[in-house]
């Protein structure tokens, strides 16, 4: 089953920074009211209280109070914009993606991933690698320039099958002699959840979390697979 984790928009967040700034300045409020009573109470009839000093210090407490209204507003307009977000990337959970990330996804035993070459190359080293750092598979991969597909049945050195999730995988082609040769890797896998956090949205591809900025396609799904 999908999972899909958004921020609620209807829940009601009591600490926020605007919610904690006021609540500060209603108390700062309150004793500087408390203060002037009692030196108003207090004042000599025949020398009162300079007015200046005290209507100054009113004028900037509305000053501060106005600025937090407005953070308040602003919190909440970007609350909203985080929800109508959330609410459009629903879609992507069922679909396929194709992503410019270093992390391919082992989904029901297998990962996809296509490597592109700058130009021809003397060799061309493929590895695969778990979250610690230990291989999985080293193979020799195409050398001519252009695009490449690679299909990883999940096994490792040993023929053994791994578990599914996210594994490391590097490309790193060896040119010829003055002419050196990139390689541009992007993934395949099936959105299996979405993630908002802090305005911020992410896919969940098998394990791997990918932005959507990095997102360079999507497909319908392919038969059988995520069910």
């Amino acid at each position: 089953m999908a999972e899909v984790n958004i921020i609620d928009p209807t829940v009601t967040v009591p600490d926020t920074r605007s919610a904690k700034a006021g609540a500060s300045l209603a108390a700062d409020l309150d004793s500087f009211l408390l203060l002037l009573t009692t030196q108003l109470k207090n004042q000599d009839p025949l020398s009162p209280l300079e007015p200046t000093e005290f209507t100054g210090q009113l004028v900037a407490f509305a000053g501060v109070e106005q600025q937090i209204a407005t953070n308040d507003n602003m919190e909440k307009l970007l609350s909203l914009q985080s929800a109508s977000l959330a609410a459009s990337i629903i879609g992507f959970v069922g679909t396929d993606v194709e992503a410019e990330v270093n992390q391919v996804p082992l989904q029901d035993g297998e990962a996809t991933f296509n490597y592109t070459l700058s130009g021809n190359a003397k060799n061309v080293v493929i590895s695969i690698t778990d979250d610690k750092g230990k291989i999985m598979l080293t193979k020799a991969g195409e050398r001519t320039s252009g695009d490449h597909e690679f299909v990883w049945n999940g096994k490792d050195v040993n023929g053994q099958s791994v578990p599914d999730g996210p594994y490391r995988v590097s490309v790193t082609p060896i040119g010829f002699e003055a002419a050196p040769v990139t390689a541009l890797v992007t993934v395949r896998g099936h959105v299996t959840g979405v993630t908002m956090n802090g305005g911020n949205a992410t896919l969940d591809v098998g394990g791997v979390s990918i932005p959507l900025d990095k997102v360079l396609s999507i497909q319908e799904p392919k038969t059988g697979l995520g069910l």
